[in-house]
């Protein structure tokens, strides 16, 4: 899967830049915070870490990119979408890189859950125009948007505006079903619970 091109030289207007894991790699100290979004038992290979200080502040969930909970296959769970809100939150102020390996469904869904908390209720399709405008591959995780519509109390709002914009958008409905076929075809690749 080929990655967005450049990341832009400063974060736009929300401060906040999705990204896949080459990318983060290269350009994970332009930022004050990072959110770190890896599949569980992640080999070091496929790892980004700080090594040396100072460093930006750095959260680390471990959850695998699967938009079905009925599977029982370890999806990200409500605590870690909140973890990553508050973490967002406290760093708000600053510049915010969020990345996962290929930067089109973990983090994605977790930035989508930030923006549309920083734009408050209401703002969820506007959250998700934001998201696409910094990353137009993007195809956010449905179990992140899910428990995120449930923390910020959308009442179906986040939800509703992710599958407005897939039902009109071309091939998307495709690409969840190729990802989904992925885990029932080959579960070796994926974490269990």
């Amino acid at each position: 899967m080929a990655e967005h091109p450049m990341l832009p030289l400063s974060p736009p207007p929300m401060g906040i830049v999705v990204a896949g894991l080459s990318q983060a790699r290269r350009h994970k100290r332009r930022f004050d915070a990072v959110i770190t979004l890896e599949d569980p038992g992640c080999r070091s290979a496929n790892q980004l870490r700080f090594n040396r200080q100072p460093a930006p502040a750095h959260l680390i969930l471990a959850f695998e990119d699967v938009d079905d909970d009925t599977l029982g296959v370890r999806v990200a769970t409500r605590e870690q979408v909140a973890e990553a809100l508050t973490f967002a939150q406290e760093h708000a102020a600053g510049s915010l890189l969020v990345h996962c390996f290929h930067g089109v469904g973990r983090s994605a869904g977790i930035a989508l859950a930030i923006m549309a908390d920083r734009l408050g209720a209401g703002s969820e399709a506007e959250a998700l125009e934001h998201l696409l405008a910094i990353r137009p591959i993007a195809t956010p995780n449905l179990v992140v948007v899910k428990h995120a519509d449930d923390i910020l109390e959308r009442r179906g709002g986040l939800i509703s505006a992710v599958s407005a914009w897939e039902a009109s958008a071309p091939g998307l409905k495709e690409k969840r079903e190729a990802r989904l076929h992925l885990v029932k075809s080959s579960p070796q690749l994926y974490s269990w619970l």
